[in-house]
């Protein structure tokens, strides 16, 4: 009986619509990290990237990497919903996230974060996959000075 039950259990929650785990690779880059004082573009749109869909402490986390650089959404649920979510420097809401730019050069890494923004997901039932927009500000403090990045993105995943 208690095996019987263990099958039913996993045959329910293999068939639930779950966001699947996954890499893909794009021929355009869907990041845009721009300087608003030069305009200077840190992701190469032309250049291809690398989206990864995986779970980190059993929650989502999508990743767009190009070269040496990553572009890292953390969310605070296991799938992703329909509506906006506001992004947070530490998100303590469902409906909040966390956003990072990191780099690397050599052996050091660099991690910036994200201030504030929002990030829109839809889900296209005809095409099976979800659309997300993120639009955000990075606001980067060196000694006295601080230069704000546009951050945006507009890619899909499965």
């Amino acid at each position: 009986m208690r095996l019987l039950i263990v099958i039913l259990g996993l045959t329910v929650s293999l068939t639930g619509r779950a966001q699947q785990e996954r890499d893909t690779i794009v021929s355009r880059c869907p990041v845009f990290i721009t300087d608003t004082a030069t305009s200077n573009n840190f992701f190469i749109e032309a250049r291809p990237a690398t989206i990864k869909v995986d779970r980190v402490r059993g929650n989502l986390t999508i990743t767009i990497e190009q070269k040496e650089q990553f572009f890292t959404i953390f969310f605070r649920s296991k799938n992703l919903k329909n509506g906006k979510y506001k992004i947070s420097l530490n998100p303590d809401d469902r409906n909040e996230i966390a956003a990072k730019y990191s780099f690397r050069a050599g052996d050091q890494v660099s991690y910036v974060n994200v201030a504030n923004g929002q990030l829109e997901a839809t889900y296209d039932s005809e095409k099976k996959w979800w659309k997300i927009k993120v639009n955000g500000m990075i606001a980067n403090l060196v000694e006295r000075s601080v230069t704000y990045y546009r951050v945006k993105a507009d890619f899909n995943i499965r």
